[in-house]
């Protein structure tokens, strides 16, 4: 199933992070490799991750992640990736992300990210202002889908 198509504007997304495309996450096709956009995600998530959290009580792990990939990659230089929420659950809560090199869109992501308590290691609920923090950051219809 491919990502919502939504994620193509770049006009959706409330948070933005930057890298670069680095000749390392080209392969001999001239191209970037299909494993360098799982680390431009990650530097995105991270960002977000480091908003929202501010104790060591807890933390996020990324439960899982769909890439679709959409375009070419074949210049080095600084990449836009950006973020926003789609859905909300219980103890997780689901992005929606995209990376631009310029207008182009070389591909999205949709991540499940869930809460875990470091002292039991295991799913813990999103406090409420934890939910609203997402709620800021989230499509308008995100509120209640999701895990």
């Amino acid at each position: 199933m491919a990502n919502d198509a939504r994620l193509l504007l770049r006009e959706i997304y409330p948070l933005w992070a930057e890298d670069r495309v680095r000749f390392g996450d080209t392969d001999r096709l001239g191209h970037v490799n299909n494993a360098a956009y799982a680390t431009y995600f990650e530097t995105a998530r991270v960002e977000l991750m480091q908003r929202l959290l501010s104790g060591p009580e807890s933390y996020f792990v990324l439960a899982r992640i769909a890439i679709d990939y959409r375009a070419e990659l074949r210049e080095l230089g600084p990449i836009g990736i950006g973020s926003v929420i789609t859905g909300l659950g219980r103890s997780s809560f689901t992005t929606g992300q995209a990376v631009f090199q310029g207008d182009l869109c070389a591909a999205t992501a949709e991540g499940v990210v869930v809460l875990v308590d470091a002292a039991t290691r295991r799913a813990t609920p999103l406090p409420e202002t934890l939910r609203q923090a997402l709620l800021a950051l989230a499509m308008p219809q995100a509120a209640g889908a999701g895990g």
